[in-house]
């Protein structure tokens, strides 16, 4: 039997797999992706990308895992300064998609695909969804709690808008083939709702 290949070289063609994979998943969706079309867009055999992974649902997971950490990252940062603090910086998200382009066609593509399943995929979107309506409703919370919003500010209702704003202007982006700025959309969505939960005229 031949020897496996050293662990940095295995793991660099891991990652390379991954990599095709999130361009194929995000143009082509899961289902309509081959594993044979994953190895052509390497360069290997199909027995090559089912060397790392067993099955092409392996395959998917390393996908979402990988989508996981780099929304994860995104949101820790977005959410870390607390309060009116955090809801400042969540202007800055739209231009963090706009600049991960494949990661938003991917989630785009794959919530669709997943959206009645139980799947890894549809788990991992009830989850996300989830956690950031929670950490961005926690933000408007405590935003009203420190007096730097209006009292009777529904901080529930505010982030499930500002999260339906980042689904349907990610949606527009992608469709009229990148017309509309999710950076500039986003940015002045944070600041006229600031203003209308401070202002005591608006």
């Amino acid at each position: 039997m031949a020897d496996r290949q050293p662990a940095s070289r295995a793991s660099v063609r891991r990652e390379q797999i991954v990599d095709a994979a999130i361009d194929l998943f995000g143009q082509r969706g899961f289902r309509g992706t081959s594993v044979a079309a994953v190895a052509q867009h390497v360069g290997v055999t199909d027995a090559g990308v089912l060397y790392h992974f067993r099955t092409k649902d392996d395959l998917l997971v390393a996908v979402v895992e990988r989508l996981s950490h780099a929304h994860w990252d995104a949101m820790q940062a977005g959410l870390s300064a607390g309060g009116l603090g955090s809801i400042r910086a969540l202007g800055a998200w739209g231009a963090w998609m706009e600049a991960n382009r494949e990661y938003q066609a991917l989630m785009v593509v794959l919530s669709a695909e997943h959206l009645n399943d139980d799947s890894v995929v549809n788990r991992y979107f009830t989850k996300r969804y989830g956690a950031l309506l929670s950490g961005i409703t926690e933000a408007f919370r405590r935003a009203v709690a420190d007096g730097d919003l209006r009292a009777g500010t529904d901080p529930q209702l505010e982030a499930s808008q500002f999260v339906a704003l980042l689904d349907g202007i990610r949606l527009q982006w992608f469709l009229l083939g990148e017309a509309v700025s999710m950076a500039e959309a986003v940015e002045r969505y944070i600041d006229a709702t600031i203003t209308r939960l401070t202002d005591p005229e608006a």
